[in-house]
């Protein structure tokens, strides 16, 4: 998704940094994107409608073998009431794919075994209902626009529709840009966040890539946002 807040200080810092080291796509964030590519079209397969967005090292292409993958997992369950979260009774194919499937079609066709941990899902439906309803009270449609902005995406054709129903709305948009910022404020301040661009730099010196000097001060400007 297009960076819907081009003059927002704090996402401009975040995707700048991101798109830098992304020029330094590593081996195992190319695997890790292309099998879990291929486990949505496994699903989709069977009729299926499933899509992921990476955050973490994958979703700045700096993962090595060792690294988890931290996946969104969007699945389109109509029957649940927009109010509700989707959960494993009102959803069963969620439980499905976040507790088996998923796990058991990655290791199956992966040579580097790692965790994958699913630590948010949205259902596509709610969101496409809230969007209609113009419904911002909801927080599901400041999450799906978090995700949206933020992340690096898997099967995203699924995603692209509303994408498009909420540029047509920017008021939509515009009203939650306060509590995104906010959001994004608070990912700063936790120590995993500090130690991944530790780890970033790390990496990319250990294959002989020096981060210049205007990097290394925006990442010191990035994380002094939360100070």
């Amino acid at each position: 998704m297009k960076n819907p807040f081009p003059e927002n200080e704090v996402f401009k810092k975040f995707l700048g940094l991101k798109d830098y080291f992304k020029n330094h796509l590593t081996r195992s964030s190319k695997n890790r994107i292309r099998e879990l590519a291929a486990v949505a079209k496994i699903i989709r397969s069977t009729g299926d409608v499933i899509a992921f967005d990476f955050l973490g090292s994958v979703n700045f292409g700096m993962a090595d073998a060792t690294s988890d993958v931290d996946l969104v997992l969007y699945l389109d369950c109509p029957s649940v009431p927009i109010h509700e979260e989707m959960n494993h009774k009102n959803c069963p194919r969620l439980k499905l794919y976040e507790t088996l499937l998923i796990h058991t079609l990655v290791h199956s066709i992966s040579r580097e075994k790692y965790r994958i941990q699913i630590v948010d899902h949205i259902n596509l439906a709610s969101i496409n209902k809230a969007i209609d309803e113009e419904n911002i009270e909801l927080d599901i449609i400041a999450r799906f626009v978090f995700y949206r902005i933020l992340c690096r995406g898997v099967n995203k054709r699924y995603l692209h529709p509303l994408e498009k129903k909420l540029a047509a709305k920017p008021h939509l948009i515009k009203a939650i840009e306060e509590t995104l910022t906010d959001a994004l404020i608070e990912f700063t301040r936790t120590s995993s966040h500090g130690s991944s661009f530790n780890k970033y730099v790390n990496r990319l010196q250990e294959k002989g890539i020096g981060i210049p000097d205007a990097v290394a001060k925006k990442i010191r400007e990035y994380l002094a946002i939360s100070k």
